[in-house]
């Protein structure tokens, strides 16, 4: 995971409103359906345990979210 990509998939993948939902997945780590449908096959392999309906953020893609989520609040 590289993180041009994932930052382009943030940035210009994400609405404002997916963006809100993958701040608030952070408490859990969980990734429900919702989340799942703004990642692109590829990008499911940052996370971890991912079934049809639900996965958990990988660590790098948890750090990521935290840092971009940080970045809303200031």
């Amino acid at each position: 995971m590289d993180e041009q990509s994932m930052s382009s998939w943030w940035n210009e993948g994400l609405s404002g409103e997916d963006r809100d939902e993958w701040c608030a997945a952070l408490d859990t780590g969980v990734v429900g359906e919702d989340l799942l449908i703004t990642l692109t096959a590829e990008q499911r392999a940052w996370l971890e345990n991912a079934e049809e309906t639900t996965a958990s953020m990988g660590a790098d893609l948890q750090a990521f979210v935290a840092e971009e989520c940080s970045k809303r609040l200031r």
